[in-house]
């Protein structure tokens, strides 16, 4: 064999978590945990406290390491970033964290590498069996302050790394300490095998506006540095080795959206003009929000209000419950930003094992997703519930906020906690304090909920279609099981039977409903969800400009039809191929190939 290696032109398909689309050069950099090469040393009696001295005087190393990358982070970042670092501070200063470490060098008498290796195995795999997302993604956290002590234990230095040209940065993972020490002035893209949404390779590259593309497997080892590559976020799409007339088509492909009138929605004062189909039907697009750094998008990328504020973030970031004035002040922030148009908050949708001091312990339920969470934990923990109504409610009286109620299962859920809002705006009259006026939603997102939705209809001011759930429920696939990804189908049948069995619920009663999701956030499902009945769409910021002009360019009466041949079909195999077909044979400019369902290949 020649030993020389392949570079014909491939492609992978990732997950975009921030849109642009750039040519470059690979920099290929090893930004994971760096636990590969931990070795194990037994040490003799004698060598014992000398070990754990040496242990101690890396904690305070790293410590002021991680001082000093606070403020450069800060500093080039921006301060919405540099939190990130508090975290890891807290958790290199942690009593418990540092003991079982001194521990396992003095009972095992072993060297300190080996024993962080030991103590934080034990810690990540308690992160594995989380089955929140963002949540479980924080192990991540724990995988860079492992990083950041062993580097400490060598006495490596990890300051100087400096681009000098424009570069694409190609990691398994990349780690915020990692991406603070980057120059991001030469930095034109990141490419990374492992991570999603909420990591902060992609909460940093949406802070900055650089492309970036997470989840693409096995990308880090085919690429190496110098290597040319396309990165196309919008498609979540990379490409290796791009032949010239690939680079031709790119190139012109981008010169095209610049010029193009379509593309001139991306104005700001543009995406906020009324949207209509082709037809004159008004369709509204909001926002879903949950980490800080998406606040500023809601009216950059011009959403009609937060659709949805995942509340819960306000406890995951910090690990306790913020008080009453603290969350207060943060949905009058939110709602300030979403103006007339509004903010709904979503009440706290997390399990008990994930609230700081809870009695609940991260083992004791066997199955999270179907156990004591949102509402339902609301409920058993009236404390939690009561303080987040009063901060809402006081929140209302600044400007409109709505608020919905998640993984509701039937009516009780409904009025049991309307009983606790009607309660807490009696006591914050007496208190001399201003509760606004509140609109109160339903989670539409379990079978039982959209069995009963006609009922539920009657009882609530408006309806949230949460789509990833009702996908994950109705279909009884944990989203977060790679071993079974290929069952969860978001135009499965039954899914799309339950949207529009909610949606006409809704309708008869006479209140709004708005489909939030990773489905309104596709054009291809969007125009779907149209097409079954839905006028308002909730997303993440940053997808509203391509659900815009796919809006924009749609007849209604069509996607109807559309979406009439969908609920016929027995299969998702069945509904995918049709809306294949149907959309990118009607509306080619719409929906290119890249953003339809992919066709299923057999074997």
């Amino acid at each position: 064999m020649s030993g020389r290696r392949d570079k014909s032109e491939r492609r992978w398909r990732g997950v975009a978590v921030s849109d642009g689309a750039v040519t470059g050069r690979v920099l290929r950099i090893h930004g994971g945990g760096g636990r590969a090469g931990i070795y194990q040393v037994k040490l003799d009696a004698a060598e014992v406290g000398r070990e754990v001295r040496r242990y101690g005087a890396a904690v305070r190393l790293a410590r002021r390491q991680l001082l000093a990358l606070k403020k450069r982070a800060a500093r080039t970042l921006g301060e919405e970033h540099a939190y990130i670092f508090d975290a890891h501070l807290l958790m290199l200063e942690d009593r418990k964290l540092n003991d079982d470490v001194e521990a396992v060098i003095r009972t095992e008498s072993v060297n300190s590498e080996w024993a962080v290796k030991v103590v934080t195995d034990r810690v990540l795999a308690v992160y594995e069996e989380i089955k929140d997302d963002y949540l479980r993604e924080r192990s991540s956290d724990i995988e860079d302050v492992t990083r950041r002590l062993l580097v400490a234990l060598s006495g490596e230095s990890m300051l100087g790394r400096r681009l000098t040209e424009d570069a694409v940065v190609v990691a398994e993972e990349l780690m915020p300490s990692t991406l603070a020490e980057l120059d991001f002035g030469h930095i034109k893209a990141f490419a990374t095998d492992v991570g999603g949404w909420t990591s902060h390779t992609a909460i940093i590259a949406r802070g900055l506006g650089i492309p970036a593309v997470v989840g693409l497997r096995d990308f880090y080892r085919a690429a190496r540095t110098g290597d040319s590559v396309v990165i196309d976020a919008g498609r979540g799409e990379v490409t290796l080795h791009p032949k010239p007339e690939t680079l031709e088509l790119f190139t012109r492909e981008r010169q095209v959206a610049k010029e193009s009138p379509a593309r001139a929605v991306a104005a700001a004062e543009e995406l906020r003009a009324p949207l209509r189909t082709r037809d004159g039907v008004e369709v509204t697009l909001r926002a879903n929000v949950e980490l800080p750094v998406e606040y500023d998008w809601v009216n950059r990328y011009g959403a009609h209000g937060i659709g949805l504020f995942r509340s819960e973030f306000l406890l995951s970031h910090r690990g306790s419950v913020p008080d009453e004035d603290e969350q207060r002040e943060t949905y009058e922030r939110l709602a300030r930003i979403a103006g007339e148009d509004g903010l709904t908050v979503r009440l706290f949708d997390m399990g008990g094992d994930k609230l700081s001091g809870s009695r609940l312990d991260a083992g004791e339920e066997r199955n999270p997703a179907l156990g004591l969470r949102a509402i339902r934990l609301c409920l058993q923990r009236p404390e939690l519930l009561r303080t987040q109504v009063r901060a809402v409610l006081r929140a209302a009286a600044r400007g409109p906020v709505d608020l919905v109620i998640p993984m509701v299962s039937d009516v009780t859920d409904v009025r049991r906690a309307r009983e606790v809002i009607e309660d807490e705006r009696a006591r914050l009259g007496g208190e001399g304090k201003e509760a606004g006026a509140l609109r109160v939603g339903a989670m539409i997102e379990v079978p039982s909920a959209v069995l009963v939705a006609e009922k539920l209809a009657r009882e609530v001011d408006f309806f949230s279609l949460g789509t990833n759930d009702l996908v994950q429920y109705t279909l009884a696939v944990d989203r977060g099981n790679d071993e079974v990804a290929g069952w969860f189908r978001s135009l499965h049948p039954a899914v799309l039977l339950s949207v529009r069995r909610a949606l006409e619920a809704a309708e008869g009663a006479g209140i709004r409903s708005v489909v939030c999701g990773e489905m309104a956030a596709s054009p291809a499902y969007a125009a779907v969800l149209l097409g079954l009945g839905a006028r308002e769409l909730s997303m993440a910021p940053t997808a509203i400009p391509r659900v815009r002009r796919t809006v924009a360019g749609l007849e209604l009466e069509e996607a109807e039809a559309v979406a009439k041949e969908c609920l016929e079909c027995a299969t998702a195999d069945e509904v995918e191929e049709l809306v294949r077909v149907r959309l990118g044979g009607r509306w080619p400019n719409l929906f290119p190939k890249e953003i339809l369902p992919p066709p299923k290949t057999k074997g």
